[in-house]
C-alpha cells in the first residue's frame, strides 16, 4: 500500500467523522448552527487541521462557515442540504457494514 493511499484514507475518514458528528449535533437539520468547539470535542483535531478540513468541506458545499471566532478560528458551521445528504449516505454505509 502506498503512502498516498494511507494519507487519502485518513483524510476521508476524518471528513466522514466531521460530517457524522455535525449531523448528530444538528439533529439531522440544516437549520442549526453547530459550535465548532463542540464539534471538535471528540475529534480532538488541532486548530489548523480542523480549519483546513472545514474549509475543504465548505468548498465542497457540504457546510457553511457561519461565524468566525473562538479557539478554532470558526465559531459555528451549518450543514448544507448537500452536507446532510452526504452525512446520511455515510451513516447508512456504516450501518450496512456492521
Amino acid at each position: 500500500m502506498s503512502l498516498d493511499m494511507l494519507i487519502g484514507s485518513d483524510f476521508n475518514h476524518k471528513m466522514e467523522s466531521i460530517l457524522l458528528k455535525a449531523l448528530k449535533l444538528s439533529e439531522s437539520s440544516n437549520q442549526s448552527r453547530i459550535s465548532v468547539e463542540e464539534l471538535n470535542q471528540d475529534l480532538e483535531l488541532d486548530r489548523n487541521e480542523l480549519k483546513n478540513y472545514l474549509e475543504y468541506l465548505s468548498d465542497k458545499n457540504f457546510l457553511i462557515l457561519s461565524t468566525i471566532g473562538g479557539p478554532f478560528l470558526y465559531g459555528h458551521i451549518e450543514l448544507t442540504s448537500e452536507g446532510l445528504k452526504k452525512a446520511n449516505k455515510i451513516l447508512q454505509k456504516s450501518k450496512n457494514c456492521r
